[in-house]
């Protein structure tokens, strides 16, 4: 009798499971579609290595408005950068003035790497709602939801803006693994944390990272955004 019951706890303990999966990847969904709704929105990222030192594009402050243009603001090797995009097209600003994507993706190196980061870069709607459906299994903890990543989207993040130099095979990856928290409050996506941690090998160099993104979302309707002329021009 005791094993029978046993046995049908975890019968109906199984039915539970893929159900309450699949409403938390629908309030995820929808918590995303609400984001990506709004007419405007504000975001800061900060990245953080496990030995605690920032990301080597420091903190990102991004603002985006709906069919309209995203403004990024970051650090490189502590040089301020400001970047316009709208669609696949962008601009950004350092010491130079105002370049394309292309031509600064034709000096090579760093900065080149930069425009691949960028090219890829998605603003906290989409990431979030991508990010939600590379999820294994979600669970909801401590107020978040969460769950381990599947393995092409955490080799995708691994890869962002790896540098590569010409001729050289693509990076690739090794033991990587990496999972994903987000925060809604009142149906709202309020922040999500990405943590990711393998070997990348570029070349004949190997890298072992562990790294967390977290993405907090603010000023939702109330984001002002104005692109300089200047910017506007190299983009259209």
């Amino acid at each position: 009798m005791k094993k029978t019951l046993i046995i049908g706890f975890i019968g109906i303990m199984a039915g539970w499971l893929p159900a309450a999966d699949s409403g938390l990847k629908d309030k995820l969904a929808k918590a995303a579609k609400q984001l990506g709704d709004k007419p405007n929105y504000s975001w800061t990222t900060t990245t953080k290595e496990a030995d605690g030192t920032p990301g080597r594009l420091g903190p990102i402050d991004g603002k985006t408005e709906k069919d309209s243009f995203t403004f990024l603001s970051l650090t490189p090797g502590g040089i301020p950068v400001e970047v316009y995009m709208k669609g696949d097209k962008g601009a950004a600003k350092a010491l130079e003035g105002w370049q394309t994507f292309d031509d600064i993706a034709q000096t090579g190196g760093t900065a080149a790497a930069i425009v691949r980061f960028l090219r890829s870069y998605k603003a906290p709607a989409a990431q979030s709602a991508e990010l939600a459906g590379n999820v294994k299994e979600l669970k909801e903890a401590d107020g978040a939801i969460n769950g381990d990543l599947k393995d092409d989207a955490i080799k995708e993040i691994l890869l962002l803006g790896a540098r590569r130099r010409e001729g050289q095979e693509p990076p690739k990856t090794e033991d990587a693994k990496g999972s994903v928290k987000f925060w809604i409050k009142d149906g709202a996506l309020t922040k999500y944390e990405i943590n990711v941690q393998g070997k990348v090998t570029a070349g004949d160099r190997t890298s072992d990272i562990n790294r967390t993104m977290t993405v907090e979302i603010k000023d939702v309707g109330s984001t002002k955004l104005e692109v300089p002329a200047e910017a506007k021009a190299k983009i259209s």
